[in-house]
């Protein structure tokens, strides 16, 4: 306990160490520059000794302004800041006691932005400050953090959501409010879903590419696990016989990807079957129409025997089974739904089997207890009407007696006096 003790103390006086080293380094740079010394020695920059020098160089022990900015660099350019940012996160020896990689400048230049900023010059385009901001850089799991996950939309929208620049790179400007308003969204922003996705979930982050066209669905696959292995086997993946594979975001968009239903599978709107298979006399409308009917026929079944449960348990039922019941069903409705995308109703015949013998057993289960229920209600009402009549026979009995018993008594009396 001593020895964790002293561990702790040294951890923490090395780095109030490394912090004052940091802040006695920029102490002149604060004379002028107050706001950005405070933001950058509040930073995480500060704890690794990442002062106003190691940035912008200058001279640390000079307090004139012409002497203290002698190689000063002003960063104020996309290159110069990506170059300065990367000066230090590709050293190997410098990264390495912070375990960080060391490939994020590299993969930078992979990226739409860096390619445009290596290529053309352009000032547009988003650099490390952009995103991770400039001196008053945050870790990226602090909530705070412009680049945490729920932070993210918000981020990117400054450039993504801006009209007028995404003009420019004929870009659409609407994806931030379709993300907003889509089933991820929600999921990110509303309720706060921990494996909801953010912006760098599907497109990366220093290596920031939309998804290629071929990559699609490898990018849904990452979290849509199983549903990428019962697509696999769908006539629309190319693993299933298509020449030229039918993507996710065909049938439910990219940004704007909304809640799935068994509705998809029939209409002509866009991401319904009959958008792509307009022949009624395809046989893909068929397996569509049937997968459709199929599906809700269990979804109407669930619901029905759900209605049915609650209005038992207003009538004080015990439903504890019937509930495991029709949770098992519900389970296999959420599995049934899934090997949709096999797009094969044969596929799907023996889930919604059980699906609905479950349904069935909760039923029948139901009315077991409507009957004893009922037959509890007749006999308690057989047995009230007997106790009744029997405490009416009582209470005429007892007055009978009673009578009787005053008349011997008048009887006794009038003996007596003769």
């Amino acid at each position: 306990m001593n020895l964790a003790i002293r561990l702790l103390s040294a951890i923490a006086l090395l780095g109030g160490l490394s912090l004052a080293q940091t802040e006695s380094r920029a102490r002149n740079c604060i004379t002028c520059h107050g706001l950005e010394a405070k933001q950058s020695l509040s930073s995480i920059h500060a704890r690794g000794q990442v002062d106003c020098i190691t940035c912008h160089g200058g001279v640390a022990e000079e307090i004139e302004v012409a002497k203290a900015h002698v190689g000063v660099r002003k960063l104020d350019q996309p290159r110069e800041s990506v170059e300065s940012c990367g000066g230090c996160h590709s050293d190997v020896e410098r990264m390495r006691s912070f375990g960080l990689r060391t490939d994020q400048l590299s993969l930078y230049f992979t990226s739409r932005h860096g390619a445009k900023l290596a290529l053309d010059d352009d000032p547009n385009v988003a650099t490390c400050v952009s995103c991770h901001g400039a001196h008053d850089v945050i870790a990226v799991r602090d909530p705070r953090s412009p680049i945490h996950e729920r932070n993210q939309v918000g981020t990117c929208g400054r450039c993504h959501g801006d009209t007028e620049l995404m003009g420019k790179y004929g870009l659409p400007a609407d994806i931030v409010a379709k993300f907003r308003g889509s089933v991820h969204g929600t999921a990110l922003l509303d309720d706060a879903h921990p494996a909801a996705p953010a912006c760098t979930d599907c497109h990366g982050s220093h290596g920031a590419q939309p998804p290629r066209i071929g990559d699609v669905e490898l990018v849904c696959g990452n979290c849509h696990s199983v549903v990428q292995n019962f697509f696999d086997q769908s006539p629309h993946s190319i693993s299933g016989g298509a020449k030229t594979g039918i993507q996710c975001t065909a049938c439910h968009d990219n940004h704007g990807t909304e809640r799935p239903s068994a509705a998809m599978f029939e209409g002509d709107d866009v991401g319904h079957c009959g958008n792509c298979h307009l022949d009624a006399g395809d046989p893909a409308r068929a397996a569509a129409a049937r997968l459709h009917a199929d599906v809700d026929r269990l979804v109407s079944t669930i619901r029905d025997a759900d209605a049915a449960i609650g209005s038992a348990a207003l009538r004080g039922l015990f439903l504890g089974e019937e509930r495991g019941y029709l949770e098992e069903a519900r389970g296999l409705l959420v599995r049934a739904r899934t090997m949709t995308h096999t797009l094969s109703p044969a596929a799907l015949d023996d889930v919604l089997n059980r699906g609905q013998a479950m349904v069935q057993t909760t039923m029948e289960n139901l009315d077991k207890k409507h009957r004893v229920f009922r037959d509890r209600k007749i006999f308690t009402g057989i047995f009230f009407a007997v106790a009744v009549a029997f405490a009416i026979a009582l209470a005429m009995h007892g007055r009978d007696l009673g009578g009787r018993w005053k008349k011997a008594a008048k009887a006794g009396s009038g003996g007596s006096h003769a």
